[in-house]
């Protein structure tokens, strides 16, 4: 036996066939990171020590990933955003001011600063450029389409979302991509039912070309 260190966008079958496995023997190796009979994958953390068949410690596939410069942690923007989940809108006429922050940071001021305008691409912003890398700089969800550059589907990931209803006809949804199952994205992303939190996505509403952006 031997141990891999999981690398940024990595994923259970790729990890398998680069080191001549299949899947069930990647999967009788490493029982805890699936729900047996379910087919339920949990979430594949860069750094993590997964087994593999082979000899050695923390062997490297012989190909690598088409994703980011690899991280000891989750990539800082992200670090600073799991810090903030349970931010949320206050009621009435009250304005948290941390969502302020956020929109403060895409030069939102005036009448449009208060915690009911939306804010979820305001979030990704701040995050990004409190982690010492340069952000969009805008509020609009559609003006990160083209920011950074695009990767394969990475824990951390900046995802991008086209409009969930009817009445976004203007917009969509942005943040970061926590963890990803058949149907859905599980983004870690702001105003997300007026809060910061983790919550899952259709993949269907992805925007169709290149939906995750990484920041250098």
């Amino acid at each position: 036996m031997a141990q891999y260190i999981v690398q940024p966008g990595d994923n259970p079958t790729h990890i398998a066939n680069s080191f001549g496995m299949t899947l069930d023997r990647f999967q009788e190796l490493n029982p805890a990171l699936v729900d047996w009979g379910s087919g339920k994958w949990k979430v594949l953390f860069p750094g993590q020590i997964v087994t593999i068949d082979g000899g050695g410690d923390y062997a490297a596939p012989d190909t690598a990933a088409a994703a980011p410069t690899s991280f000891a942690a989750p990539p800082p923007w992200m670090q600073i955003a799991i810090m903030e989940v349970g931010v949320q809108e206050w009621a009435g006429a009250a304005d948290n001011p941390r969502i302020l922050e956020y929109l403060q940071s895409c030069g939102i001021s005036g009448s449009l600063l208060h915690d009911e305008t939306a804010w979820c691409a305001a979030f990704v912003n701040w995050c990004v450029k409190n982690s010492g890398y340069q952000p969009r700089g805008s509020a609009k969800v559609s003006d990160w389409w083209s920011w950074g550059r695009p990767v394969v589907a990475t824990y951390g990931a900046i995802c991008i979302l086209q409009p969930l209803t009817v009445d976004q006809a203007g917009s969509g949804h942005i943040g970061f991509l926590h963890a990803q199952d058949a149907t859905n994205v599980w983004l870690l992303s702001g105003n997300s039912h007026n809060q910061v939190r983790i919550s899952a996505y259709p993949k269907s509403k992805l925007i169709p070309n290149a939906p995750f952006r990484w920041a250098f």
